[in-house]
């Protein structure tokens, strides 16, 4: 037995040192173990959407390099990249807030995952913030290009209407306008052109739409009967996020009911019962139980807020 264990011992040592056995290395040998378990372990099956993103070239992230990224896209689709970087210091605020919320418990795991949870919920709300944007600009556009319709269809010059009603369209809508009259008067006079070009400064289907007919009639007037029907898509549309609006924020608001109740209970139960109270943030089960309960509520609100996005209606 004695030189059984000898022998481990000088074999472990001559491992540790880096010595290879005469003939073969052990190393070799445990690196071609290896590579047999991994070929015969079972490969994960490939998902659907794995097999898109694979097709399409989308490299998989991780999700919170994924977070960050969707709330920077937010700000930049909304004209506000400037107001980004002050999120990120909103982000660390709460994060540092969620650290020291644990720490109270005395309970540095928990410190840790409310930290990081925390930093991330702002990051997740943004995703509103697009919804209220686009259908602010779903307003505006309706108005805007009832207006302009309207003097179209009575003059048959597209710059006169932009013109006339240019005092009455407000910002971001107006800026997209009057660059249009700009570059016509000052830049290049084909009318088609510039309506292609303005046509891309909004990301809007029913905006898209318009533009599209609006080149149409720059070649024949009689398509002018055209735009007003894909003004009144806006009125369509708008009915039908309003009609659905109620349904689509029931997953979050009932997630952060259920997530204030768990929370709400813990200094429920500290009035209750101060024992069950001291076995909850005293003891290690009690503190695991409280980490798990932590990480579960941050992965709920997190699915919440992501099935709570608008549907995008295609009218």
């Amino acid at each position: 037995m004695r030189i059984a264990i000898f022998l481990l011992l000088v074999l472990g040592g001559f491992l540790l040192a880096g010595v290879s056995l005469p003939g073969y290395s052990m190393r070799t040998r445990v690196r071609e173990a290896t590579e047999r378990l991994r070929q015969r372990a079972p490969r994960k099956r490939e998902t659907a959407k794995d097999y898109v993103a694979r097709i399409d070239g989308v490299q998989k992230e991780s999700f919170m390099n994924r977070s960050r990224r969707e709330a920077q896209e937010v700000f930049e689709q909304t004209g506000q990249r400037d107001r980004f970087p002050k999120m990120l210091k909103v982000a660390l605020l709460t994060g540092a807030g969620g650290a020291l919320l644990g720490l109270l418990f005395r309970n540095p795991l928990l410190s840790i995952v409310l930290a990081v949870g925390c930093y991330y919920i702002p990051l997740w709300l943004t995703q509103f913030n697009l919804y209220r944007y686009n259908r602010f600009i779903n307003e505006e556009l309706e108005t805007a290009l009832s207006l302009v319709t309207t003097s179209y269809t009575r003059s048959n010059d597209v710059l006169a209407a932009v013109e006339d009603n240019l005092g009455h369209i407000n910002e971001p809508v107006r800026g997209v306008f009057a660059a249009f009259c700009n570059n016509v008067k000052y830049v290049d006079a084909n009318a088609a052109a510039q309506i292609e070009r303005m046509k891309g400064a909004l990301d809007n289907k029913l905006f898209s739409q318009w533009c599209d007919s609006l080149i149409l009639c720059q070649e024949d007037h009689t398509l002018r009967a055209a735009l007003a029907p894909i003004v009144a898509k806006f009125s369509d549309q708008k009915a039908q996020q309003q009609e659905n609006e109620t349904k689509m924020m029931l997953p979050l608001q009932r997630a952060m009911m259920m997530v204030g109740l768990t929370v709400g209970f813990i200094p429920m139960l500290r009035l209750a019962n101060a024992g069950w109270y001291a076995n909850l943030v005293s003891t290690f089960l009690g503190q695991l139980a409280m980490v798990a309960t932590a990480v579960i509520s941050l992965m709920t609100i997190n699915k919440a807020i992501r099935l709570s996005k608008p549907i995008e209606y295609d009218v």
